[in-house]
């Protein structure tokens, strides 16, 4: 694959530009506060995004030949309190219309060149800012803030993904089905967490007792992972990832997006057969409880169960038990902030559920387009898989902020989007950026995507008089050397925006 290959449809068509001249203020009386958010650190290097480059860190990865890409870090959770976005701040701030002559400076004294980029007002929509906005570029894992729109507007920020099992009294076989949650535990459903908020141990007493009350401590078990239909894993994506973090193959049934090694490893690859693992554990927990397993169907020689084992034999098979995952909301969130490729692909199938197709890797892109479209303009896009993972995934700068402007305005779902994101300083991927800078460290909420020769960022930032400003700043097919350089310049742009009071 080429970084510069042109999108398939390069039109040039935008959102409006309104005159209106609107804004929040964040530090004035009432203009500040804070939201509980779970935000998720690290021990060695906070979630990097799959495909970040991390510095300083030996042995690096191939996709392809001249991408280099690192494994993705284990993420432990740990509570905090962080600025929330313009959701709750006046409008009164001043609109800070020198940005032109403040960010051209900062693209003067980089060494590199080349960057697209786009600064709006976050409620009035005017461009205060634009250069090659409307070039498409790789976008690396800022693809994933079109993941998640769309999964806030498509599915709904407060629906859950059930696990369920599913008996049939005529053929005795018990069925455990999938239903979308990859963050499930092996253990108790823990109601206070995202990744283990649903456990197939809980599950599986629930089951057992179901069964038990119709006197039934017999049963055949059965796998039905029809949930998603065709290939399971991306032809553009490498295997070898596999095993270093990166992805998996995305079935609708997982325990810690089918993480493998210990919680403690600073590195932890990931299975090659998610569903299947997940299907041992609850078989494992259900025999604990007293049933009899008599026959367990996706314990055959085959790689992952066949279409014959992925479905009971009853067309009127009866609820038993349903574990449900944490809000939509919170799995978005999850995935931002661990920029995790696993989730980001399955909520791509579950937006195309919602829209009424086939949750499949093969529509999930088109979906997520098909979600925005309805309300944004995004007609320069382009997207073959919905985690970034691919170089041929295309968006413009405009185009990321035309959906980060309509999140800062939403009364639905989508208003929590940018809140979602990495907060500079703190959480994510961006917890050791803007550290040392005063008015950005915790007010930047953004979306990192890095691979060997793309750096980008998109979110929003109060600036130092309280306006509200959404942005997107992007660059690829950069030489090697000089990527860091190249994010050096981003975060500079952006603590500049942070630092405005650009009258």
């Amino acid at each position: 694959m080429n970084d510069t290959d042109a999108p398939q449809n390069p039109s040039d068509s935008g959102s409006p530009r309104r005159d209106r001249r609107e804004g929040r203020s964040r530090r004035k009386k009432g203009g500040a506060i804070t939201a509980g958010v779970i935000v998720l650190a690290l021990g060695a290097y906070a979630a990097v995004d799959a495909y970040d480059l991390v510095p300083g860190l030996p042995s690096v990865l191939t996709t392809e030949p001249q991408v280099e890409v690192q494994t993705v870090p284990t993420p432990q959770a740990n509570a905090q309190q962080v600025p929330a976005p313009a959701s709750a701040v006046d409008d009164s701030a001043p609109v800070p219309t020198q940005i032109p002559k403040t960010i051209d400076a900062v693209l003067k004294d980089s060494k590199v060149k080349g960057f697209g980029l786009e600064v709006r007002d976050g409620l009035s929509d005017d461009v205060l800012y634009a250069k090659d906005e409307t070039k498409p570029r790789t976008p690396a894992s800022v693809t994933k803030v079109l993941t998640a729109a769309a999964s806030l507007s498509a599915i709904g920020g407060e629906k859950r993904l059930a696990t369920t099992t599913d008996f049939d009294a005529d053929t005795n076989t018990l069925t455990l089905t999938g239903g979308g949650d990859v963050l499930l535990s092996a253990g108790d459903s823990d109601p206070g967490s995202v990744n283990g908020h649903a456990g197939l141990r809980t599950l599986a007493e629930d089951t057992a007792a179901a069964l038990k009350d119709q006197n039934v401590t017999e049963v055949a078990l059965s796998l039905d992972t029809s949930r998603y239909v065709g290939e399971d894993f991306d032809s553009g994506w490498e295997r070898v990832d596999i095993a270093k973090g990166v992805i998996t193959p995305i079935q609708p049934i997982m325990v810690d997006t089918a993480y493998v090694g210990s919680k403690n490893a600073e590195w932890r690859g990931r299975s090659e057969h998610p569903a299947k693992d997940a299907f041992s554990i609850f078989e494992k927990e259900l025999k604990k409880t007293g049933i009899t397993v008599t026959e367990a169907a996706a314990e055959s020689d085959s790689e992952e169960p066949s279409d014959s084992e992925n479905s009971s034999e009853s067309a009127d098979p009866k609820e038993l038990a349903r574990v449900e995952s944490a809000t939509i909301s919170e799995i978005v969130e999850y995935a931002l902030v661990h920029s995790d490729n696993v989730v980001a692909e399955v909520l791509g199938n579950e937006v195309a559920i919602a829209q009424g197709k086939d949750g499949s890797l093969e529509n999930g892109p088109d979906a997520v387009l098909e979600a925005l479209g309805e309300s944004v303009d995004l007609g320069r896009t382009h997207l073959v898989d919905t985690s970034g993972l691919s170089y041929d995934n295309r968006i413009a700068p405009h185009d990321l902020t035309t959906v980060l402007q309509a999140s800062v305005v939403a009364d639905d779902s989508l208003a929590g989007l940018v809140s979602y994101f990495p907060v500079g300083g703190l959480t994510g991927t961006l917890h050791d950026r803007f550290l040392d800078e005063k008015n950005a460290s915790g007010v930047v909420h953004a979306k990192t995507g890095t691979l060997s020769t793309v750096t980008s960022l998109a979110g929003g930032v109060l600036d130092a008089e309280g306006r509200y400003l959404v942005f997107s700043i992007q660059i690829d097919d950069v030489d090697k050397d000089k990527i860091l350089e190249a994010r050096k310049t981003v975060d500079d742009i952006v603590t500049a925006l942070a630092n405005c009071g650009c009258r």
